[in-house]
């Protein structure tokens, strides 16, 4: 499938931080290894390449597009309706992106999700919401519109 490097937010208002969340990841590809290596004579474990940057606002996660997407399902377990990811565009350490190599400033894109994780409160209501609605239907409690 490919290479793949996922942006992983976390709300404002969450309980869980982005240190959290990436010390999930680490667990589960470390639990993942252990497992591998115990059952095969693997030494590269089930996900090698696999990279994980905690940021001020989340993580970047990087490795195959298949494996990204089960480690962020599984991070999202933590809190369902206040961790968020979407693709990034450029790998993580990328020197187009890089501030160090660009001498400093914000790297592009970073206003906009500064933007975007400030509107993430709004969006957990929302969801919770929602959620609350179709439990209350699905136990056949008729909800107000």
């Amino acid at each position: 499938m490919g290479i793949e490097t996922r942006v992983v937010v976390v709300s404002p208002d969450s309980a869980v931080t982005p240190d959290q969340v990436k010390s999930k990841i680490l667990a589960t590809l470390s639990e993942d290894a252990s497992t591998s290596t115990s059952t095969s004579t693997s030494t590269s474990g089930p996900s090698p390449g696999v990279e994980v940057k905690e940021t001020c606002f989340g993580i970047l996660v990087e490795g195959e597009a298949e494996r990204v997407r089960e480690l962020v399902e599984e991070v999202r377990k933590l809190d369902e309706n206040g961790i968020f990811s979407k693709p990034r565009g450029f790998p993580i350490a990328d020197p187009r992106v890089c501030r160090a190599t660009r001498r400093g400033g914000p790297r592009p894109g970073f206003h906009q999700l500064e933007l975007e994780s400030e509107l993430l409160p709004a969006v957990r209501r929302a969801l919770d919401n929602l959620t609350t609605k179709h439990l209350t239907t699905e136990q056949g409690t008729k909800t107000k519109r």
